[in-house]
Formats: structure tokens, sequence, C-alpha cells
């Protein structure tokens, strides 16, 4: 069970006025990451002509696929992704959606 304090620090992260969508694109992004299947889905859905996000996805494709592989918790992402001039609010508004209808 996590404590009070791991909770603060990744409710820090995201901010005041957490957008639920962003959180949620990047914890089922990672947890489906994190199988070979769906990690090929994921790409091949993203990366689909179709998909209305397919740019955007492909000038961020390396650093969403760095963060969606990533093991570190949420904070420590974060405070990673900031040394580098971005954070993990705005590397998750980038994941791009699923859309379930051609989701294959």
């Amino acid at each position: 069970m996590r404590d009070y304090s791991e909770i603060a620090a990744e409710a820090a992260v995201w901010g005041p006025y957490v957008s639920y969508d962003d959180v949620a694109r990047f914890e089922y992004g990672r947890r489906f990451w994190r199988i070979p299947e769906l990690r090929l889905r994921l790409l091949a859905h993203w990366l689909d002509d179709r998909h209305p996000h397919r740019e955007r996805f492909v000038e961020q494709r390396p650093l969403i696929e760095e963060v969606l592989a990533s093991d570190e918790t949420v904070p420590a992402l974060d405070a990673r992704l900031r040394q580098c001039g971005t954070s993990l609010r705005c590397v998750s508004r980038e994941i791009p959606p699923v859309f379930g209808q051609w989701f294959r």
C-alpha cells in the first residue's frame, strides 16, 4: 500500500488541475507497452494513416516510447524529463489516444 507522501509526490507531477485523460493515456499506455503484442498493436494503430495524431506521434516517437518503456516512478520520471526541458505532464499529452473501432 502506498503512503501519503508517495501519493502527494505523484499528485504534484500532474498539478492542481489534473487532466485525467492525460493520466489515463500515460498509465494505460505504460501498461500496454509492457506486453509485446499490445505494443505492436499500439504502434500499428498510432502509425496508421487514418489516425488523426499520426504526425504528432511520429515527431515525438522516441520520447513517447522512452516514457512508456520506463520503470521509473512517476516523480522520478518527471524529474528526469524536467532536466531535459519538458515534463511528464507535457509528454503524456503527446501520447495518442486509441480509437476502439479500428484498434486491431
